[in-house]
């Protein structure tokens, strides 16, 4: 319960009378009742809301709230003030006053609720693995094009016996007159490859995985799908370029966190285009890269669930925030590898550098009056290399060549941490309630192990499918899966 106390005293002094008013609050704190200063000048005393046990989020949220009272009562005491001040004055004096009677863990635990881990409402404060998964697949099925086009063999029907050499289609003659793509000369198996210049293709992909909730931000769980399509030309025997365009749909559920209420998400979709090349310098030698530029609408809503152990003073608090806001990317890939054959079995050591920056709209909730949140624009840059390998068997079976597909990459994340957000209660006018949110990093070396198949339907056209897992980051699993089908004229 919050009490309050007006004192006033007789000053004489220059033939006048003056009269002094001190207003002041009295805040019943964790059992015992402690007088506060002024309101005007309650900056100068110690946070009642810094209690033991705190998060980072807990920490920013009760400082924030400590610092921004004084202002938000001076507001809500005002004819002009809005039903949202007025509530958030009234939140305000509930949590220093603490007249929800809630012991240490139940007033840390309001502190969650109302930031709801604050990097919930804007995609830059998850791990910046999770916030280029959507991104990432849609490049992987671009990279695993590439891959396909370089690889002849499986393009094409082999209408002979016995396996292609590596990296043949940079020997290969131009087409003879019956339209057929021939080997050079000096190539030893005798392959004749019935294929055309121009080449269409699509994939779909799902992802899933989970992170767990940390001392600084919280959990959530995690899924993704979408498709990419797209198509190439062979412009040389050495070249092929092309354009890819994608659309992807990400779900994020903070609901697996033991102190985040239900039904607290973010979702969000993200339409990209691509431009994209490989080259072959030599028969084993080759370079590649793609382009991209995108960006997408993303829906956030977070619940706030305080309860009361004193409901006829003060009720408990049981509000829905919800927020909208747009997001952008641009990146480009760049990779070069070289084909080491052993028979049927074909290695591809790879490396592979990758530059992708992501913006996130400024956002302004709306629904929860007092407890909606102002979250300022935020951006990352992620810098990573990719150092590994790639490789593929070719199986002769009764349904045409089958080629099952292994690779290990490891990753390195030069900008980890590199994420800040900024948050304030939307009905403070004054921003003085806002905070930042610096980034969290995550580990800065993780691996990505895959495993696939290929068939080959016909002379001009083939399908996969692969699965990959992301090992080694931090409180982090993640799948996905890809499959798609390529056709060639």
């Amino acid at each position: 319960m919050v009490g309050f106390v007006l004192k006033a005293c007789v000053r004489r002094g220059a033939g006048a009378v003056w009269l002094a008013l001190t207003f002041s609050v009295i805040v019943p704190q964790l059992g015992h009742t402690q007088i506060l200063p002024p309101y005007s000048v309650i900056n100068n005393v110690p946070n009642p809301l810094a209690l033991p046990g705190q998060d980072l989020t807990q920490q920013k949220m009760g400082q924030s709230i400590n610092v921004f009272c004084p202002t938000v009562h001076s507001i809500a005491m005002t004819p002009a003030a809005t039903p949202g001040q007025i509530d958030l004055d009234h939140l305000c004096s509930s949590m220093l006053g603490n007249s929800f009677r809630l012991d240490v863990n139940g007033l840390n635990g309001a502190l969650s609720q109302l930031n709801g881990g604050a990097e919930l409402g804007v995609p830059t404060g998850q791990a910046s693995i999770v916030q280029t998964t959507q991104t990432s697949r849609q490049t992987s099925a671009i990279e695993a094009r590439l891959s396909q086009l370089r690889d002849w063999p499986t393009d094409t029907a082999v209408a002979g016996g016995g396996f292609p050499r590596t990296g043949q289609i940079a020997a290969l003659n131009t087409e003879d007159p019956t339209g057929q793509i021939l080997l050079a000369q000096n190539q030893a198996p005798e392959f004749t490859y019935s294929s055309g210049l121009f080449g269409v293709w699509a994939n779909g992909f799902g992802q899933f995985g989970s992170k767990d909730p940390t001392t600084s931000v919280n959990g959530y769980s995690f899924n993704n799908a979408g498709f990419v399509a797209g198509a190439d030309y062979r412009f040389t025997p050495q070249l092929v370029a092309g354009l890819a365009f994608g659309y992807s749909q990400s779900n994020t559920n903070f609901d697996t966190s033991a102190v985040s209420a239900p039904g607290q998400f973010l979702s969000g979709n993200l339409f990209q285009g691509n431009i994209y090349a490989t080259y072959s310098v030599t028969d084993a030698l080759y370079l590649s890269g793609i382009g991209l530029v995108g960006g997408g609408n993303n829906n956030s809503q977070r619940h706030i669930v305080i309860p009361s152990n004193n409901p006829a003073s003060t009720p408990p608090i049981d509000s829905v925030a919800v927020g909208n806001f747009g997001s952008q990317i641009q990146g480009v890939t760049v990779a070069g590898g070289y084909a080491l054959p052993f028979g049927p079995l074909i290695v591809t050591p790879i490396l592979r550098f990758l530059y992708q920056h992501t913006g996130v709209d400024a956002m302004t909730e709306n629904g929860a009056l007092g407890a909606d949140l102002a979250f300022g624009s935020s951006s990352v840059n992620s810098v990573l290399t990719f150092l590994g390998a790639d490789a593929q068997y070719t199986m002769s079976t009764p349904f045409g060549p089958l080629y099952p597909i292994g690779r290990f990459h490891w990753a390195h994340q030069y900008s980890p941490g590199n994420t800040a957000v900024s948050v304030a209660y939307s009905n403070d006018p004054t921003s003085i309630s806002s905070f930042i949110l610096p980034g969290t990093p995550t580990s800065r070396n993780y691996f990505d192990l895959g495993v696939g198949l290929g068939l080959q339907l016909s002379g001009n056209s083939s399908a996969f499918i692969n699965y990959d897992a992301i090992l080694g980051i931090t409180n982090t699993t993640y799948n996905s899966f890809t499959a798609g089908v390529r056709f060639s004229f």
